[in-house]
């Protein structure tokens, strides 16, 4: 008797698997997931780009058409600010210790920083396949939410 769980597929809600893109973690994906969600703090959007060309390998070999199947970036951190000094101590003092990365190699992956910066890194998210991205705004929730529809999503809508 197998134990492990199968695919939703009727009768219940999607099953998405997290996975940073390894190629266990993605055969797991392809094999049991109804969808797949990869971590921002831990891919970028190239990394993301060559992950989701191999997730389609595997959701092939596992006669899963891959053009049908789902994806999204988690755990996308949010900082809005023009200055570069206030993006820097996020990164440093905030997100770093917590997420145990280096602030360089965050701020590179996550939308810390000006509009401008947070509205290219999507775009390069979107080029390299992502269908969405679940962002998580680190501090003043409601002003963030507001000064990223207003300052990113009109920068990306223009695009």
């Amino acid at each position: 008797m197998e134990l492990l769980p199968g695919p939703v597929h009727e009768g219940g809600p999607p099953i998405w698997i997290g996975s940073w893109g390894s190629d266990a973690g993605l055969r797991r994906v392809a094999r049991l997931a109804d969808g797949w969600l990869a971590s921002a703090y831990n891919t970028t959007p190239e990394a993301f780009g060559e992950a989701l060309g191999r997730l389609g390998e595997h959701l092939t070999r596992a006669e899963t058409d891959p053009k049908g199947f789902p994806n999204a970036i988690a755990t996308m951190f949010l900082h809005l600010t023009e200055k570069q000094a206030d993006a820097d101590a996020v990164l440093s003092e905030m997100l770093a210790p917590t997420l145990r990365r280096p602030p360089e190699q965050l701020r590179e992956r996550l939308l810390v920083g000006s509009a401008a910066e947070c509205a290219e890194k999507i775009s390069r998210y979107e080029a390299a396949g992502a269908e969405r991205i679940v962002i998580w705004p680190v501090s003043d929730v409601l002003h963030q939410l507001e000064q990223f529809s207003s300052d990113v999503m009109a920068r990306l809508d223009a695009g």
